[in-house]
C-alpha cells in the first residue's frame, strides 16, 4: 500500500497521513451499513454483494490509471478522488467483517448443536491463523510483484520509470481481485440462512432447557 501511494500515486506525506485517518471514516459506516445490509439480504448475500461492490471498486482506480482515464499525479483532483473512493470502499470491507464474525458465530452454534461443545475458541482461533496466512501470502505475492517489475530498491519519489509503475499497477490489480474472488467463492460454501439459524437457536434452548432440568432433578435426588 505504501508503494502505491507513494511512488503510483505520487502523494506527499500529508496526503497519507490524511488518507491514514479517513479509515476512522470508513469504520464508523462500515459499523452503520453492516446491519442494513444483514436485515436487507441476509448474511450470506449481504457478504456476497459487500464484497462484489468493495472488491470491484479497490483496483478501480488503478484500473482506470492504466487505461488513461485517472488525472495526472499531482492534479488536485486526483487525491479526491481516489481517497474517496477508498474511504467507500474500506467501509464496505469492515461491514463485509463484522458481518463474516456474526456468520462465524452463528457456525459456532451449529457446531454445538451437531456435537454437544461449544467450541468458539477453535472457531475464532482457525480464523484467526487464516488471517495470517492470508497476510503472509499478501506479503509474498507483493514481493513477487516488486520482483516481477523490476522495481527499484531505495528509489526516490520520481525516480521509477512510467513502464515500471505501469507493470506495478497492471500486477496489482489483477492480483487483488484475483484473491478477494477466492474469498467471495469461500463464503459461497456457507449454507445456513435465517431460518436455520432460528432453527439451531431454538434446538439449543430446548437443549439447555432439558439439561437444567436434569440438573435439578439430580440434585433434588441427592438432597
Amino acid at each position: 500500500a505504501f508503494l502505491m501511494l507513494t511512488y503510483f500515486w505520487g502523494f506527499s506525506g500529508g496526503q497519507i497521513f490524511l488518507w491514514t485517518l479517513l479509515v476512522f471514516l470508513s469504520a464508523l459506516i462500515g459499523l452503520l451499513v453492516a446491519p442494513r445490509i444483514v436485515k436487507r439480504f441476509g448474511k450470506k448475500r449481504g457478504v456476497i454483494w459487500l464484497g462484489v461492490i468493495a472488491f470491484t471498486m479497490a483496483p478501480a482506480p488503478v484500473i482506470l490509471r492504466l487505461i488513461g482515464l485517472m488525472p495526472a499525479n499531482g492534479d488536485p483532483l486526483l487525491f479526491p478522488i481516489v481517497a474517496t473512493i477508498n474511504t467507500i470502499d474500506v467501509a464496505l470491507i469492515i461491514a463485509l467483517q463484522a458481518v463474516l464474525y456474526s456468520m462465524i458465530a452463528d457456525l459456532v452454534e451449529q457446531s454445538e448443536l451437531r456435537t454437544g461443545r461449544r467450541s468458539e475458541g477453535v472457531f475464532f482461533a482457525a480464523v484467526t491463523f487464516t488471517r495470517k496466512a492470508t497476510q503472509g501470502l499478501g506479503a509474498f505475492s507483493a514481493g513477487l510483484i516488486l520482483s516481477f517489475v523490476s522495481f527499484p530498491q531505495g528509489a526516490a519519489v520520481g525516480d521509477v520509470s512510467p513502464e515500471t509503475l505501469w507493470r506495478l499497477g497492471a500486477c496489482y490489480a489483477p492480483t487483488l481481485l484475483l484473491l478477494w474472488t477466492c474469498m467471495i467463492i469461500a463464503v459461497g460454501y456457507y449454507r445456513i440462512d435465517r431460518g436455520d439459524h432460528e432453527h439451531n437457536l431454538q434446538q439449543l434452548a430446548v437443549r439447555r432447557s432439558a439439561e437444567a432440568a436434569r440438573q435439578s432433578a439430580g440434585a433434588g435426588d441427592t438432597d
